[in-house]
């Protein structure tokens, strides 16, 4: 999952069914450390990593940028299968 980050912007995943805040910026918010974001050195983008995903997982992850309008990506993961 990958959205271009605005020079000097946060930029935060959030899991929609419970309003969770996952990740903003480097900093990861949850206490499931499956849940990370990568940030290559350089670059604009932002990926929310899930290590070991599982079908409880499954559902709309939204990616933000805190610009005046809000940048916003939603996203849904579909997991099946283990």
């Amino acid at each position: 999952m990958i959205l271009s980050n605005p020079h000097g912007k946060i930029v935060s995943w959030m899991r929609k069914r419970d309003l969770h805040i996952l990740t903003s910026n480097i900093y990861t918010y949850t206490g499931d450390q499956r849940f990370s974001v990568i940030h290559p050195p350089d670059s604009d983008d932002w990926d929310l990593k899930i290590e070991y995903a599982q079908q409880k997982d499954s559902g709309i992850y939204e990616c933000q940028v805190n610009t005046e309008p809000k940048i916003n990506l939603a996203v849904y993961l579909d997991v099946t299968g283990q």
